[in-house]
């Protein structure tokens, strides 16, 4: 079982994960400063901050980044104690929350952002098949880990491709 996207994947495998990056790029700007928790092999930095945009790029993900590019940053770190020290604007967590033991940490980071945070979890039970997921999630239940006072649900997106929910939250 693949739980990683790697670079040499292409095609239908690839179709899904590119997807979100392409969305949450629809909420940055060329001068936001962006974090992408659990960036994987990184390859969402040149969707988020392309070389032609002023945006810059945080990737953060538990092992080393092997994808060149020399502007954007790449930080080997666990994301249940790790703590940015950069500012950012969008937050970005795709398919990572349901790994973590303690997904909390990671929730707090992302509402730090200054005006969004776009995060997705799968929206099926997958606790039982695979093992690399240790919470399972209905359609809705993202939300309710993100809003509170400082934060609202702007949007949400099914993805039945991937058994997946992207929610798009603002900061009010």
């Amino acid at each position: 079982m693949v739980e990683r996207l790697t670079n040499d994947m292409t095609g239908p495998e690839r179709y899904g994960h590119e997807f979100r990056y392409h969305l949450a790029a629809g909420f940055t700007s060329p001068d936001d400063t962006v974090l992408d928790a659990a960036c994987g092999v990184g390859y969402g930095a040149a969707i988020l901050a392309p070389w032609e945009s002023g945006a810059q790029y945080f990737g953060v993900d538990i092992e080393p980044v092997h994808y060149p590019h020399p502007r954007h940053q790449f930080i080997e770190a666990d994301l249940q104690t790790w703590v940015p020290i950069t500012p950012f604007d969008v937050g970005v967590s795709f398919e990572t929350i349901e790994h973590l033991p303690d997904y909390q940490p990671l929730v707090a980071t992302l509402k730090l952002a200054r005006r969004w945070i776009i995060a997705s979890v799968p929206t099926v039970q997958t606790t039982q098949t695979n093992p690399f997921h240790l919470h399972d999630f209905a359609p809705g239940e993202l939300a309710e880990l993100f809003v509170d006072d400082d934060w609202e649900l702007f949007q949400t997106v099914q993805q039945p491709s991937e058994v997946a929910e992207i929610s798009v939250f603002r900061r009010r």
